[in-house]
């Protein structure tokens, strides 16, 4: 079967299907200036290379769908009488509320519009979402199932709902604790004293269960990009991990504003929270779906997967930011904070912003029972242990950069005065004279020229230096 994937009324490009919807060929592209960047090549759009488009069109729709291992997904889909998660995400043209992509079937062009069905502005059914966060009563073959429940991925129980025209996303949380529910409103706190941009979150209980609500990100005109699309045809560190420096080349070229230090941000965040779990669809940025524009960094969301999830309180004292994981750029938090940039961020983040958090966590976890009273202690305790850390460590980073820059400072002014001296003094001859390697002066010499302080005059064997 044919059929062609849409960014609301735009035709973006034609494809085939078997009888699973696994995309067989991409057969015409109409627009590449629209194809989401998970398809770009290189960090450009490109509509020349159509089997790469194929391979990373079935990619965009995996993405999309409810992995089979979520809590009573499979019941579901039986009560349903569907076979499969990608059979789910067609009844509802693959559409999200994340942003504006959907799939038409070619034997239905003409009859459906953007506006008759996206979820930005038209009703769906809640029985699915329903069904998966709360295993209420059994679905029905006839149920609706029109949802954009049908395409939000994840293991975790979670549902759309719609309150006074906004759309919340509401999650569960699992196990006996349920704590991470708990934990987004702590990392909501934290972004919130820190002045670090993220969706505020809300905790509700019922019958004892903990959900949190956050409003949708996106709307009907900004769409989210994970950082997985960005850096999909880059090639990962021979650990496995991000390559850091790489990701924010990838910014730069695609003109993402402030990428670096709001990326930077997320960073600090989950070290303090000790969030194991900031994985490349964690981290976000936002565009606008008609202009094209790069608008920044999504707000922080989903820190779930933090503060000791599952961890007795006697495991959470041994725990150190050397065995505590992290993502997506290292191991260990420890690690990950060592090899980031963090300094960059320094001046922007107030300690003194945290003073009196504990004791907000401590009243916060207070009255939630499924809590032992010695896990809120060790929490509380090793929360405000954190900070202490971050804090040192920032200091350490600092220092350390201050001692680099200093170095280099004078590295310019040793040879700078030396050129001074002897206009016409060769690399060799610099080196000699300050006791600084031939590359070390060469990058001096270059630095000197890119601030307007000295100029080349002839040939390098001939020439001169003239200071400007």
């Amino acid at each position: 079967m044919d059929c062609v994937f849409y960014k609301k009324n735009i035709p973006i490009l034609l494809f085939s299907v078997d009888d699973e919807w696994n995309v067989t060929d991409v057969l015409k592209v109409f627009n590449a200036r629209h194809l989401p960047p998970h398809l770009f090549s290189d960090g450009e759009p490109s509509g020349e290379n159509l089997y790469g488009l194929t391979q990373k069109l079935q990619d965009f729709f995996y993405n999309r769908i409810i992995p089979s291992t979520r809590k009573d997904f499979r019941e579901m889909l039986s009560e349903l009488e569907i076979k499969s998660a990608e059979e789910l995400a067609r009844r509802s043209f693959y559409l999200s509320l994340s942003d504006q992509y959907w799939v038409c079937p070619k034997a239905d062009l003409g009859n459906i519009w953007w506006e008759d069905i996206n979820f930005f502005t038209n009703e769906y059914d809640f029985s699915v979402g329903l069904r998966l966060i709360s295993s209420s009563k059994s679905l029905n073959k006839n149920s609706n199932s029109f949802s954009p429940d049908n395409t939000t991925g994840g293991e975790l129980p979670k549902r759309w709902v719609r309150k006074d025209g906004v759309n919340y996303l509401e999650k569960a949380g699992t196990g006996t604790e349920q704590q991470e529910p708990l934990n987004e409103i702590l990392a909501s706190e934290v972004c919130r004293r820190l002045k670090i941009s993220h969706i505020p979150y809300a905790l509700e209980i019922r019958d004892e269960n903990y959900f949190c609500l956050c409003a949708d990100i996106a709307d009907e005109n900004t769409e989210m990009i994970p950082l997985d699309s960005i850096y999909q045809d880059i090639h990962l560190t021979p650990d496995g991990k991000y390559d850091y420096d790489k990701l924010i080349d990838r910014c730069a070229l695609l003109g993402i504003p402030y990428a670096e230090t709001d990326i930077l941000k997320i960073i600090f965040l989950d070290f303090l929270i000790a969030n194991e779990d900031r994985h490349s669809f964690n981290i976000s940025f936002l565009r606008n779906s008609d202009t094209l524009e790069w608008l920044g960094v999504a707000p922080v969301y989903d820190s779930g997967k933090s503060m000791f999830l599952n961890k007795l309180d006697f495991e959470i004292e041994m725990m150190s930011s050397y065995r505590i994981e992290a993502k997506p750029f290292e191991k260990t938090q420890a690690a990950q904070f060592s090899l980031l940039p963090m300094e960059k961020i320094a001046r922007e983040i107030d300690f003194s912003h945290l003073d009196g958090i504990a004791e907000w966590y401590k009243n916060f976890l207070a009255p939630l029972r499924r809590l032992s009273a010695e896990k809120k202690s060790a929490l509380v305790q090793t929360l405000q242990s954190r900070i202490e850390e971050a804090r040192r460590l920032l200091i350490e980073k600092v220092e350390r950069q201050t001692l680099v820059e200093n170095e280099r400072v004078s590295n310019v002014t040793v040879v700078f005065h030396s050129i001074c001296r002897n206009p016409s003094c060769t690399k060799e001859e610099i080196s000699a004279e300050t006791g600084l390697s031939r590359a070390t002066v060469t990058r001096m010499l270059q630095k000197l020229v890119a601030e307007g302080k000295i100029a080349r005059e002839g040939a390098n064997k001939n020439g001169k230096w003239r200071i400007l």
